[in-house]
């Protein structure tokens, strides 16, 4: 295979993926690790990628914003394995925040089947009416303007409430997450909620699925903070996992 026709297939494989690694282009190109890093190189000068160790993640790679149904069917075993992993943060008494999504909905039933004593606060309905009937849950609507393609809560009204309450947790999900443009949203109604959010709690947890990685989106939440717990799914390539370790970031892979 011709270097051209190389380069035209890894900018193909960034585009269905948001990260390569050198060892399986060598695999799938049977050339050594020298003709890699050139690609690589005369790729990333094209501003197709950037390199980093051990491969490549997508330069400029901005997700589509999926509607709240079809976000609901993708990834669901992935979303199961980030919610599955939060349960084990959470203690029975805790005073926790859910932000809305589909991820949250994964989380829901979880909650109710393995806890007896919470504080729950959200701004999505799907959540608060999946929990509501729970004896010791003690259940907080925050309410507002409603965003109907989401499904939740926004607007001066629900400001005011997240700032009259203080959390012991909030699980917040993202659209995208990456190392250079931080925790991405597309829906600017819902950008103060997540960061009031984050604001009026003791401790953050970021659930986000391996597709969302390294991508940008439309709306810039807040950058990553090394106090932040972020919670990914075993798909995570090892390379993308070991740039948030080496930049000193919490960032917990489930085993499943």
């Amino acid at each position: 295979m011709f270097a051209n026709e190389r380069r035209i297939k890894i900018t193909e494989m960034l585009k269905e993926k948001s990260s390569v690694t050198v060892s399986e282009l060598m695999a799938l190109f049977e050339v050594s690790i020298e003709t890699v890093r050139r690609d690589l190189e005369y790729l990333e000068k094209k501003q197709a990628l950037k390199r980093v160790h051990g491969g490549a993640v997508s330069n400029q790679k901005m997700k589509m914003a999926a509607s709240l149904e079809e976000r609901t069917s993708e990834n669901r075993e992935l979303k199961g394995q980030l919610a599955r992993k939060a349960l084990q943060y959470i203690c029975e008494d805790d005073m926790i925040a859910i932000d809305s999504g589909s991820t949250a909905m994964e989380l829901a039933p979880l909650l109710k089947d393995h806890f007896h004593r919470l504080k729950i606060a959200t701004n999505s309905p799907e959540v608060f009416a999946a929990l509501s009937d729970v004896e010791g849950f003690d259940m907080i609507q925050i309410g507002g303007q409603y965003l109907r393609e989401e499904k939740a809560f926004y607007g001066h009204m629900a400001l005011e409430t997240i700032k009259r309450l203080h959390f012991t947790k909030a699980f917040i999900f993202p659209s995208t997450i990456s190392l250079r443009y931080g925790i991405g949203l597309f829906h600017h109604e819902l950008f103060d909620i997540q960061r009031a959010l984050i604001e009026h709690s003791d401790e953050v947890f970021i659930l986000a699925d391996s597709s969302k990685f390294e991508t940008p989106a439309t709306i810039k939440v807040c950058d990553l903070s090394t106090s932040f717990h972020i919670i990914t799914d075993s798909k995570l390539p090892d390379h993308v996992f070991s740039l948030y370790k080496n930049k000193s970031l919490n960032i917990i892979k489930s085993m499943e």
